[in-house]
Order: C-alpha cells, then structure tokens, then sequence
C-alpha cells in the first residue's frame, strides 16, 4: 500500500473532533480559515491559508508554513518559514488549533482487553452497602443523643445523608457525562457512599477505642486514615469522570482533600466556638503525686478524735466554773 497520513482535529479536552484521512503521495492538505482549505479551522489566530501539509513518497509529512504571522508549530517547535519540517508524526498547532499527524511509520500497539475493575463490576452492590452503611451512621448518632422523637430524628438523619450522597455523586456523575457521554451514576454512588461510610464509622471507633485506652494518638491516626480515604475517593471519582491520567488525578486529588479538610477544619472550629454547652474552665490543674501525710489506720483517726472530745469536755467545764450560767 502507498503512502497514508491520517490528520485528526483536536478539541479542547484533547479527542478528535475531525479525521481525515490522505493517500497517496504527492497529495497536498491545506489548512486554514479560507471556505477553500481542506481543513476549515474556526480560530482567529490562523490565516485563511496557514499551513501545507505534503505527503511524501517515503510514508512521512512535510509541513510547512505558509508565511504566517503566528507561525506553525510541530510538537512545540516553530516551523521555519523556508524549509518546513518532515515529519512520521506529531502534533501541529496552527493558530490555537491543535491537529495530530500519523503515518504508516508509526507502529500500532496490539488490541487492549475490556476489563472492568472491582467498583464496576460490583457497582450496583457497592452502592446498596455504602448508602445503607451511610444511613446507619446518621440513624446511629441521633439515638446517642436520645432524642424525644426518635423516629422523626432518624428519618430526617437519613433524608439529609441522602441529599449529600446525591449532590456529591450528581456532580461527578454530570462530569461524566460532558467528558464521556455517560452518566456512571451507581458507579460513583458507590465511591462516595463506600468511603464516606468507612471515614465516618472509622473516624468514631478510632474514637472509641482511644477514649477506651486512654490513647490519644489513636484519633490522629484515624483522622490520617479519614484522610487517605477522602483522596482515594476524589482520586477514583476523577479517573472516572475524565480524561486525566494517574499523576495529574492525584495531584488534583490531593489538592482537593486539603481543601476539603481545611473547610470542614473551619467548620468545626465555628460550632464549637458558638456551641453554648461549651465552658472553658480555663489550664488544667493538677495536683502533685508527693504525699504530705503519710496513710494511717483508721484506728489512729479515731483515738485522736476521742481525744479531743474529751478536751473540749474539759475546756466546757472551766468555762462554767468561771463564768456560771444565769439561772431562769
């Protein structure tokens, strides 16, 4: 088979928009604003002819530039205006628009599987236990409080954890949808319910089990473990609603847990400044471990309470012999 380049219009978020695709060499494609171009670009920043690409005898492209004020640019490289630029593939920016180029020199890697992970494949039963674990945790904190209606305050537990789980999965799901064209609902339903559950009932028995110790590192470490899950969640949501790969996810993962841990730190901070049950009893004092009296048998109490009893007797009697009591 001849020489063949394929031209694919990129759009904003980085997939093709337009393939075209050449054959034969010698053939010429021109790209530009002009009604007469082979490839129309709607940019301001391109001329009505800006670029002409030319494939040649041996497989690959000659770009070149058609005396531009902006120029042309092959994967980041201005092509000069004299000599062009040969190339197997690469991406061409013309104006703003980005065009990627590939011939028959590049190779083809072989058929990728369709695997689903773990979250996909179990998205439907992921999703019933975190929003029923959820649920449970909001039931759960209203009967601590004991409240007087009790099925009232549990009802409107789990109506307020259901309108967070929907609001947060909405979000990513509407994500999903302008970037790949699917909703994805349960299976982010099942991200945000399953680490929300784990956070909240983890973060309580972390709690639990430091006030039952007396080990107060016991909550940091389950604050450190609330926020690994908090960024492993925006991490999955992430790779699930775009286009981003595994670095750049993390890295907006990780902005996005401090964020979020930094308002819920402020937040906490104004309940419990307005929280009017909260009394500052100003430093702790303490009392010292020296002992200023050493322990005695009850025995030596008692002998010398008897003894002063019977001075007291004695003092009474002086004062009357001295001072006697008026009679009626």
């Amino acid at each position: 088979m001849g020489a063949v380049m394929l031209i694919e219009q990129l759009g904003p978020h980085g997939h093709p928009v337009l393939r075209l695709r050449i054959e034969g060499a010698g053939t010429e494609c021109r790209i530009g604003r002009d009604l007469g171009c082979d490839i129309v670009v709607d940019d301001e920043h391109a001329a009505p002819q800006h670029a002409l690409l030319t494939l040649l005898e041996d497989g690959r492209v000659n770009v070149r530039d058609l005396g531009t004020q902006n120029g042309t640019r092959v994967d980041g490289t201005r092509v000069p205006a004299d000599a062009g630029a040969i190339i197997e593939q690469g991406e061409i920016i013309v104006g703003r628009t980005r065009l990627r180029i590939r011939t028959r020199h590049v190779p083809i890697g072989t058929e990728r599987l369709f695997r689903r992970n773990f979250v996909r494949r179990h998205r439907t039963l992921l999703a019933a236990a975190g929003v029923s674990a959820c649920i449970a945790y909001g039931g759960f904190l209203q009967w601590l409080e004991a409240p007087s209606s009790m099925l009232r305050s549990i009802t409107l537990a789990g109506l307020v954890v259901l309108g967070l789980i929907a609001l947060w999965t909405g979000f990513w799901a509407l994500m999903t949808k302008l970037n790949h064209g699917g909703w994805q609902v349960r299976v982010h339903v099942a991200i945000a319910s399953i680490c929300a559950a784990i956070c909240a009932w983890g973060y309580w028995v972390a709690g639990l089990v430091a006030f039952t110790v007396q080990w107060s590192v016991l909550v940091q470490i389950g604050v450190a473990i609330a926020g690994t899950v908090a960024l492993a969640a925006v991490y999955l949501h992430l790779r699930e609603a775009t286009h981003y790969g595994r670095r750049v996810a993390l890295a907006l993962a990780g902005t996005a847990t401090l964020l979020i841990g930094a308002i819920a730190w402020t937040i906490a901070i104004g309940v419990e400044d307005g929280d009017v049950n909260d009394v500052n009893l100003g430093p702790q004092v303490r009392l010292g471990e020296e002992r200023v009296v050493p322990n005695r048998d009850i025995v030596d109490y008692l002998a010398e309470v008897d003894e002063l009893q019977r001075a007291a007797g004695r003092e009474r009697q002086k004062s009357l012999l001295n001072v006697p009591l008026a009679d009626d």
